[in-house]
């Protein structure tokens, strides 16, 4: 009897203690949607000045990382119907869009099988405005198009947001089915849910949800719910029990996952031969996989982030463990998915170590920065809040602006520096600096600061390259300080009337697109003007054209006002283009086409898209 009370007390003991453990893991790493929240509000900025003194140490600093990252998890959390918006310098654009009509019936004028054609050919999208207007128009909840079952429908729709990246409205949406009779389906979204649960790292919940699923006969090609239960175990450290569904597992006729089974001996601390680099990596269990390297602090590769760029930045962000590399390059690409914020992504890089002698050495130290974009960005950063001299801290920041422009990381440095910016006064000494300031400040919607370094700016044209840099900022300027009132594209064809012959160097080769760009946004904004953009004179396009189906399936729609398949049409016309590597009749076409779609509502942002990523703005 005494014996049996012992194993009473000690089978509650360790209940107890498992519980705890799984409990401290929720409470000290934050999922990756609380942190989205937290860090939505990319546009709050914290007043950052390093001196000598304030230089941290990397070591506590690299212990520190996940606090700073969570900073501002006390703010107001965003509406969870928000997808991920387009970066700041485009956000600006929503000021200007008209008010976006519903369309509540938009499937029924869509035929089956273009649908299916269209979304089975769009695989990659360089453009964030319409990849985010895709989003917002992937749903069911209104109509369903003729001859589509509707279990079909729902399905097309949830595996297009899957391939475009957004799993959280994959997740809202499969809430609301009802009851899913499709075996297949039923399976595909059940492997979804547990796979999200683990990426946005809700440990207790995702092992509670697949106890649930226990009664179901759920079937996985990759034996993901049987790796899902192993894992649970070890997570609780049962691993007798977990080593046994290992051997089942490894019995199994299906191709054996090394990687999984790699990752099993780490969190057992069993030593085991040192994993090869060509070891395959299943996607379908990338998320399992990540939310393994988390609990045993195994260090992530860039193999993780080239699967999945948008939802596996966070949890590599996260890995102390994490090569400090790989873990800028995830935050870079998480900023401008606006998963991370510019405290979050500032806090990063002082974690890098540099010793004081390499921020004073800055000309040794530079150039051999050439090979490594993000630890260069990190270097810059610190570099500039170090410089006690006016001065001195201008020619840094000027610098930091430059190596990130070639690297198209510009918005992050313009926003980095903004404080140290500040603490410098304009002046007659600084005025031909003027031109690059009125950009950084104009991107920040600081235009007081903005407008002050206008005026001494315009006073130190002393070549025709200073006048192009000028002009350029000042038709940036121009085009975020407007007003609700006043209309993007004619305060845009305004400016290229009076700045035609001086906005783009023609004596520069790599230039002659941006006339050809500006030549077919002139033309389309009016087309009773002479068209002041030359086009150069050629016979031949080097740049293909898409096919005549697919043309004429634009104009068609445009035609039918058929608005769902006139966005679709024009993305999978696109299809991993960006804007400069379109064909210049292709491209007139498209701007025609968003012309009418929804009244014109994203055609202000598409052209302030187009402008920044052909850098003529």
């Amino acid at each position: 009897m005494i014996n049996l009370i012992i194993i009473f007390i000690f089978i509650f003991l360790n209940s107890v203690v498992f519980a705890n453990e799984v409990t401290v893991i929720e409470l000290h790493n934050q999922t990756i949607d609380q942190l989205l929240n937290a860090n939505k509000e990319s546009v709050t900025k914290t007043e950052i000045l390093i001196t000598e003194d304030d230089l941290p140490e990397t070591e506590d600093s690299e212990k520190d990382i996940e606090s700073e990252l969570e900073l501002d998890s006390n703010k107001e959390n965003i509406s969870q119907e928000d997808t991920i918006p387009s970066n700041k310098a485009e956000t600006k654009a929503e000021i200007f869009t008209n008010e976006v009509s519903e369309l509540p019936e938009m499937w029924e004028q869509v035929n089956k099988e273009d649908l299916i054609f269209l979304l089975q050919n769009i695989n990659k999208i360089n453009t964030s405005v319409l990849r985010n207007e895709l989003i917002s128009i992937l749903d069911f909840t209104n109509s369903v198009p003729k001859d589509f079952n509707k279990e079909d429908f729902q399905k097309l729709i949830i595996s297009s947001l899957l391939s475009l990246g957004d799993r959280k409205k994959s997740y809202q949406l499969i809430q609301t089915f009802q009851k899913t009779q499709n075996n297949d389906y039923y399976n595909y979204y059940k492997e979804f849910e547990l796979n999200y649960l683990l990426s946005t790292y809700n440990l207790s919940k995702a092992c509670d949800y697949r106890k649930e699923l226990k009664d179901y006969n759920l079937i996985s090609s990759t034996n993901f719910f049987l790796k899902v239960d192993i894992f649970c175990l070890s997570l609780h450290e049962k691993y007798d029990e977990a080593n046994l569904l290992m051997s089942l597992l490894n019995e199994s006729k299906t191709e054996q996952d090394e990687y999984f089974h790699y990752l099993f001996n780490k969190l057992q601390n069993i030593e085991t031969a040192k994993k090869n680099v060509n070891t395959y990596i299943s996607e379908s269990n990338i998320f399992l996989y990540s939310a393994m390297h988390r609990i045993g602090n195994i260090p992530l590769t860039d193999k993780f982030l080239s699967i999945d760029p948008i939802n596996i930045s966070m949890p590599i962000i996260l890995s102390n463990s994490t090569n400090i590399e790989l873990r800028l390059k995830a935050a870079h690409l998480a900023y401008f998915n606006e998963l991370l914020n510019i405290d979050s992504l500032a806090a990063l890089y002082q974690t890098v170590d540099f010793t004081y002698k390499e921020l004073n050495d800055s000309s040794n130290i530079l150039p051999t920065l050439d090979g490594s974009i993000e630890i260069g960005m990190a270097y810059y950063y610190q570099l500039i809040n170090i410089q006690l001299l006016p001065e001195t801290r201008l020619e840094a920041i000027i610098e930091f602006w430059e190596f990130a422009e070639k690297n198209n990381l510009e918005l992050i440095a313009y926003e980095l520096s903004l404080k140290s910016l500040n603490t410098i006064e304009p002046s007659s000494e600084f005025s031909s600096f003027g031109a690059k300031i009125l950009k950084a400040y104009t991107y920040d919607n600081d235009f007081g600061n903005a407008k002050k370094w206008l005026l001494f700016s315009e006073n130190s044209i002393i070549d025709d390259k200073s006048l192009y840099e000028l002009n350029s900022s000042k038709l940036l300027y121009n085009l975020f300080n407007i007003t609700e009132s006043d209309n993007l594209t004619n305060v845009l064809f305004e400016n290229l009337k009076y700045m035609n012959k001086n906005l783009v160097d023609n004596s520069i080769p790599e230039n002659k697109y941006k006339n050809e760009i500006l030549n077919l946004i002139f033309s389309t904004l009016n087309e009773k003007i002479e068209n002041p953009f030359q086009i150069e004179k050629k016979i031949v396009e080097n740049r293909s054209m898409p096919s005549v189906y697919i043309i004429n399936m634009i104009r068609s729609a445009i035609i039918k006002r058929n608005q769902p398949e006139l966005l679709l049409a024009i993305i999978a016309s696109i299809n991993g283009k960006r804007w400069n590597q379109i064909h210049p009749e292709h491209f007139r076409i498209i701007l025609l086409g968003l012309k009418e779609y929804k009244n014109g509502s994203i055609l202000n942002d598409v052209l302030l898209e187009i402008l920044k990523q052909s850098k003529i703005i």
